[in-house]
């Protein structure tokens, strides 16, 4: 018998409507994972606050899904005890030979209390995030103990840590009492289609939540610098918000900087809306203060786009610098506009860059290949290390 996984993770109420990089993540690696010949069976708790259109859907015999109501306040302060008891149930149930949690925050606490089995895959450093926003939020300031101490809990508890970047495995070494993995994430297969990347207008594009850590504010700012210089250049800004007055703090910006005509702001798009606009852009612009392995740059590459973006984070591990992209130090926005302009201005150069980008995404993020090196991660937690392939530990 192969695999039993119980995966701890945020994945679509609706085939394609992915919301976050997370789900993203979680979208293109479950099947694959379900598809792996040393798996037996991937069901997935999938915890929602509202109304769902089902509540367990099977896409296949080795794939189900469980939309499961959870906490909508209070979860770290509680530990998440509802999600907790009702993992707890359901591991009971299918007894999995692993519990994996999605993040190191909360869905991580639910996998490490829910199985002694658990894994979990590190998706941003939360309590980093926490204290830069802290700095600001006064909520933030009142739960930075509780988001540290439930990190703590999560990396000396889990058996083994997948890390999606060298950046977020050095920076978390001293926390982590299991094992240490570092395996990028997956990008769908239908990004991957759409390279080689043809002709394109001088059209940038950001896509992710809008949010302060993003630094959409230096974004626009250098992009007013880089039209001056590219007169037909345009910038898409596709993504969610979670704060209305900072998305309109942003749009007033756009205003005053004299880009109304030149910005276009898109809001929560599904996947073959994403696709669409990353296959109508030149390149992608990312200037955030703080990344791990951003989703968006993975699915841009694997299209075959190149990126402008801070070097920050996991960023350089993924863009090879002046060959795959252009690098800049956060902040520095007269140096972001110059890496816009030379995309605009050079459309054989973007493409070329672009097609070095896809190569790297093959060899980095294609989801066969993520599959089975997390189907190596699970063996390396004890008793399961021959589970599928015939050999007794």
């Amino acid at each position: 018998m192969g695999l039993k996984i119980v995966m701890v993770t945020p994945y679509p109420f609706k085939p394609g409507m992915v919301v976050g990089g997370i789900e993203s993540v979680a979208s293109s690696l479950v099947p694959a994972l379900a598809a792996q010949d040393s798996v037996e069976k991937v069901t997935v708790l999938r915890f929602h606050h509202g109304e769902v259109p089902v509540h367990t859907r099977t896409d296949n015999e080795k794939l189900e899904i469980r939309y499961l109501r959870g906490q909508s306040r209070l979860g770290v302060l509680t530990r998440s005890i509802l999600e907790v008891r009702q993992a707890r149930r359901v591991v009971a149930e299918l007894q999995p030979d692993i519990v994996h949690g999605q993040e190191i925050a909360w869905r991580g606490d639910v996998a490490t209390q829910a199985s002694p089995q658990s894994v979990v895959t590190v998706h941003g450093i939360i309590h980093h995030e926490t204290k830069l926003s802290a700095e600001t939020r006064l909520k933030d300031r009142l739960r930075l103990g509780l988001v540290e101490g439930m990190v703590k809990r999560v990396l000396t508890s889990a058996k083994v840590v997948i890390s999606t970047s060298e950046y977020d495995s050095r920076l978390l070494v001293d926390m982590i009492k299991g094992q240490r993995v570092i395996i990028p994430n997956p990008t769908e297969p239908a990004f991957f289609e759409l390279a080689p990347s043809g002709p394109t207008e001088p059209r940038l594009l950001f896509a992710g939540v809008l949010m302060p850590r993003k630094n959409m504010e230096g974004i626009l700012r250098a992009f007013a610098q880089a039209q001056k210089q590219v007169p037909g250049a345009k910038l898409a800004v596709v993504g969610p918000h979670r704060d209305p007055n900072y998305a309109q703090s942003i749009r007033d910006l756009a205003q005053q900087l004299g880009l109304n005509q030149h910005v276009e702001f898109i809001g929560h798009v599904d996947n073959d809306q994403l696709r669409a606009e990353i296959k109508q852009a030149r390149a992608l612009v990312m200037f955030s203060r703080e990344e791990t392995a951003p989703t968006i740059l993975s699915q841009a590459m694997a299209a075959g786009k190149p990126a402008v973006a801070s070097n920050v984070g996991g960023i350089p591990e993924m863009i090879r610098a002046n060959e795959s992209g252009f690098l800049v130090e956060s902040e520095d926005e007269k140096a972001l506009a110059e890496g816009m302009v030379m995309l605009l201005k050079d459309q054989d150069g973007a493409l070329r860059m672009g097609a070095l980008a896809h190569e790297i995404a093959v060899q980095r993020s294609e989801p066969n290949t993520v599959a089975r090196r997390t189907v190596e991660a699970y063996r390396m937690v004890p008793g399961i290390r021959g589970k599928g392939l015939g050999i007794r530990d």
